[in-house]
């Protein structure tokens, strides 16, 4: 009966493929993180820009001062907004740098281990080859042996 393979890693490898997991949903969590900043810097700018247009369209209109200013100061809110935008685009993509670092080192060591698991698993395979090898060469001997004493007693009766 030919036995099983079994990996005494494989505690190991369940782990590191665990902790692999866990780094990819943080990695999916921090660029989803850092993707919504960028969506809302881009909104920002867009609002920006229409307030600016709407500020030329007021001169245009020769509006009240006070209506112009308040434009202005819409405008300078959304400058102060997006500058802050950015700053938090950078953290986050910083974070987000870190945590591919952790999900790149995290599949390096499952792949170690799986490579480990493949190779000794080829081993095994070769060593029950070699058993199973062994085996038939004996089978064979034995047989050859049985024949031989076969047609010896055979030969000695007639």
């Amino acid at each position: 009966m030919a036995r099983r393979f079994r990996f005494n890693l494989d505690p190991v490898l369940r782990y590191r493929k665990i902790l692999e997991d866990q780094r990819r949903r943080d990695f999916a969590e921090a660029n989803r993180a850092a993707e919504e900043e960028r969506v809302h810097r881009e909104d920002i700018g867009r609002e920006r820009e229409e307030v600016q247009d709407e500020i030329v369209r007021l001169y245009e209109e020769q509006a009240p001062f006070q209506v112009i200013r308040d434009s202005y100061y819409l405008s300078s809110q959304l400058e102060g907004e997006a500058a802050a935008s950015l700053n938090r685009q950078r953290r986050l993509d910083q974070a987000l740098d870190e945590c591919r670092k952790h999900l790149v080192k995290a599949r390096r060591d499952t792949q170690v281990m799986e490579t480990l698991k493949d190779r000794r698993r080829e081993e095994f395979v070769r060593e029950q080859d070699r058993l199973d090898q062994a085996l038939l060469d004996e089978l064979s001997i034995q047989a050859r042996g049985r024949m031989m004493r076969e047609a010896a007693d055979s030969g000695g009766k007639e």
